[in-house]
């Protein structure tokens, strides 16, 4: 079909008879993955301490599918590809451009007098040079209860989905402490004084909805900036740093996790009708341990009960 797809300003049907296959757009959307920050792994404390000064987005690969309807036009496409390293790919749909640049072919086929190919491209600009950042909007109504950095996720028209609490309550791996396993010795001897806890990657599964494209590219540009972006903080005497770390907070059982973005797929994507996005949204929490059960007075609506000067009633008994 016309207009699916221009590189270089050119309409790829007209000028090689080719058409994009359905399930190009879910590989596009999706946000590139951070680059590993620096760590230092305390066996004595839980977690892990990440030098979050800077975050960095890494490249990102984007499988693309293709139809051939015309005889002997594969190889004068191909070499289009790879005149440059780069090429303009604008999808009018999308209403958005992508710079991308050839990496392999993955497969070809022939049906009858079609052909049909996968390629691999790599995109290397995961962020736009002149993004200006602009506050997610969202109109449509859905359930609350996840917020990021105190900005709940349904600003952004996120819905967050079955199997999410599971993958946050889940305790995660026990760090290993000393051990010594003598060959001429039953059992082991382990250094049993304390337990602490790795830190843990996290799937946030999302729908994200928006009534059309400049509101959805608006939210989901948006999530990507609020998720990498730099915020003051202050430590303990006072000095004043910039950190990427962000803290997830559910209301459910009021508990707020520090971490720190690691990667993003697509698990479904339909542009048509409304835009539905279905993602899972890979979270490393940085420290996580359980504390001890408190209990706080609350109204039937679920609000938190307080005194005048804003303190909790917490005092209800073992």
């Amino acid at each position: 079909m016309k207009k699916q797809l221009y590189i270089d300003g050119k309409d790829v049907h007209t000028e090689y008879g080719v058409s994009t296959l359905q399930g190009n757009y879910a590989e596009l959307v999706a946000f590139p993955p951070s680059k590993t920050p620096d760590s230092n792994d305390w066996p004595e404390e839980d977690g892990k301490e990440f030098d979050l000064s800077e975050i960095y987005l890494d490249t990102k690969d984007v499988i693309l599918e293709f139809g051939f309807f015309r005889e002997w036009q594969f190889s004068n496409f191909v070499s289009m590809l790879s005149d440059m390293g780069y090429h303009d790919f604008y999808f009018p749909h999308l209403k958005r451009t992508f710079k991308l640049r050839l990496s392999s072919q993955n497969s070809f086929e022939i049906y009858n007098n079609t052909e049909r190919s996968k390629f691999t491209f790599a995109n290397d600009f995961p962020r736009s040079d002149d993004y200006v950042y602009q506050e997610p909007i969202n109109s449509i109504l859905l359930p609350k209860g996840y917020e990021l950095d105190g900005v709940d996720l349904s600003a952004y028209g996120i819905l967050v989905l079955q199997g999410t609490n599971e993958g946050i309550l889940k305790t995660p791996a026990v760090k290993k402490n000393l051990l010594q396993n003598f060959k001429f010795q039953d059992g082991a001897i382990y250094d049993g004084e304390y337990v602490k806890f790795q830190t843990k990657d996290v799937s946030i599964k999302c729908l994200m909805r928006a009534p059309d494209f400049d509101t959805f590219w608006r939210n989901h540009d948006a999530l990507l900036h609020d998720l990498t972006k730099l915020s003051a903080k202050t430590d303990g005497e006072g000095y004043e740093y910039e950190d990427a770390e962000r803290s997830f907070y559910v209301d459910e059982w009021s508990e707020n996790y520090p971490c720190y973005y690691k990667s993003c797929k697509t698990d479904s994507f339909n542009p048509l009708d409304g835009i539905w996005w279905a993602f899972t949204l890979t979270l490393v929490f940085t420290s996580f341990r359980l504390g001890d059960t408190e209990y706080l007075l609350a109204s039937e609506d679920g609000r938190f009960i307080t005194t005048e000067d804003e303190e909790y009633f917490i005092d209800l008994g073992d």
